[in-house]
């Protein structure tokens, strides 16, 4: 589906879709999630069924569509057809059918054209399956925009939230090579808090509009057969819109390594570590899984679109032959950033932090090869709300009641 690199670019543009959520969070893990990771079967030849008709690809990467292929006992013209592109590659071919030519012992040549003979059926089922050749076709470029509402839910006992967030991301890959990727990325989300009463963060409106923006860099190599390590730099701000940008930076850097033992299965690791405002710094794991567990099911880290907030994994159904697939998902998010002037001055350029857990349901839909929707609902199980001194220090905390998630995404490679 989502992120736009190879499998051997796993570490360069859906670990496009798993980290800028917490590098946006801590910050967004979402578009900081290595954007090289690609599903192991969108980079490798695969087989393909002669009665599938084409479609876009639902894993974290695009790839080239394959031309409808013929089945081998169709009856062909005696005289074959100019080549096609080559786009498609049968290793060992053996004859077409449009290459069997009357034996002997047949009726002598006319000048009536002669139908062609199939091979036996014994021979056709021996023929070597029909496998798609990759190439250097993937999109170098990823762009998103998305967008959540959070319906108001109750905060402590006098107070209700909600929110409206948006987010947009970037990813170009600007160096490519057998062993060797470089990917650039960007990343923004601006959160829209809606406050009634007054809860027990002690103020009515402890913040309101909250920009967080990252950009990374990356590159990703191949370490050894099925293996491809990355290691990139994040540099982020987050803040209210009127609040100090010198005082709102942190950043940090992630590296990871995959293993793709298969075309049907990709493991890994990463290693998230930034800075945090007013915090001690953190390291956070980010697992890497990419299985295709039965036909059509998929459990997977990597698949969601490249400007979705959350880190966490999807249980997807992809049919085959459709271009709409359906998912459930578990996600994490966490945004620690800087406020501005407030009514409660003893959090004047204070810290303010969001942590929520949610479960959700995404329709997906490909548009074409290269554009596609993603749509959301669902709802946050838990929230916990923040504010803290200029220094970091006198937290203040409350929790959100579940609340409701309604959203949208589309994402376009180039």
């Amino acid at each position: 589906m989502h992120s736009e690199a190879t499998t051997g670019g796993i570490f360069t543009a859906t670990i496009a879709a798993i980290t800028l959520a917490i590098g946006l969070s801590a910050t967004n893990p979402a578009w900081c999630q290595d954007p090289s990771l690609t599903p192991p079967n969108s980079a490798e030849p695969r087989p393909v069924k002669p009665a599938a008709a084409p479609v876009a690809q639902k894993s974290a990467s695009p790839s080239t569509i394959p031309a409808n292929p013929t089945p081998a006992t169709k009856a062909t013209p005696a005289v074959p057809p100019a080549p096609a592109a080559a786009t498609v590659a049968t290793p060992n071919p053996t004859p077409s059918a449009a290459a069997v030519t009357p034996t002997a012992a047949g009726p002598a040549p006319t000048s009536a054209p002669t139908a062609p003979v199939p091979p036996p059926a014994s021979e056709a089922a021996a023929s070597p399956p029909v496998v798609i050749e990759r190439g250097d076709d993937h999109p170098a470029r990823s762009a998103g925009i998305g967008y959540i509402h959070q319906f108001s839910a109750d905060v402590g006992d006098n107070a209700s939230m909600g929110a409206d967030r948006f987010y947009g991301s970037f990813s170009s890959r600007v160096y490519s090579s057998d062993d060797l990727n470089v990917t650039v990325a960007m990343g923004y989300e601006y959160d829209w808090y809606h406050w009634s009463g007054v809860s027990e963060l002690g103020v009515s409106d402890p913040f309101g509009s909250v920009n967080l923006f990252g950009l990374q860099a990356r590159g990703s190599f191949k370490v050894a057969d099925e293996w491809t390590a990355s290691l990139g730099g994040i540099f982020a701000i987050a803040g209210e819109s009127d609040a100090d940008a010198g005082d709102s930076l942190y950043g940090g850097g992630i590296a990871s390594i995959a293993w793709t033992p298969t075309a049907n299965m990709m493991l890994g690791i990463g290693v998230l570590g930034v800075t945090q405002i007013e915090n001690d710094p953190i390291i956070i794991p980010i697992p890497v899984l990419h299985w295709h567990f039965a036909d059509d099911w998929l459990l997977s880290t990597i698949r969601r679109p490249p400007a979705s907030p959350f880190v966490g994994v999807d249980v997807a159904w992809e049919p085959e032959g459709s271009k709409m697939d359906v998912a459930f998902g578990i996600g994490w998010q966490l945004r620690r950033f800087r406020l501005g002037t407030n009514s409660d001055p003893t959090i004047n350029n204070g810290v303010g932090e969001d942590q929520s857990w949610a479960a959700f349901v995404t329709v997906g839909y490909d548009f074409t090869p290269t554009c596609r929707v993603d749509m959301l609902v669902g709802t946050t199980f838990y929230e916990q709300l923040q504010v803290e001194t200029s220094n970091g220090s006198n937290a203040r905390s409350t929790t959100v009641d579940p609340n409701a998630l309604l959203g949208a995404f589309l994402t376009v490679t180039f």
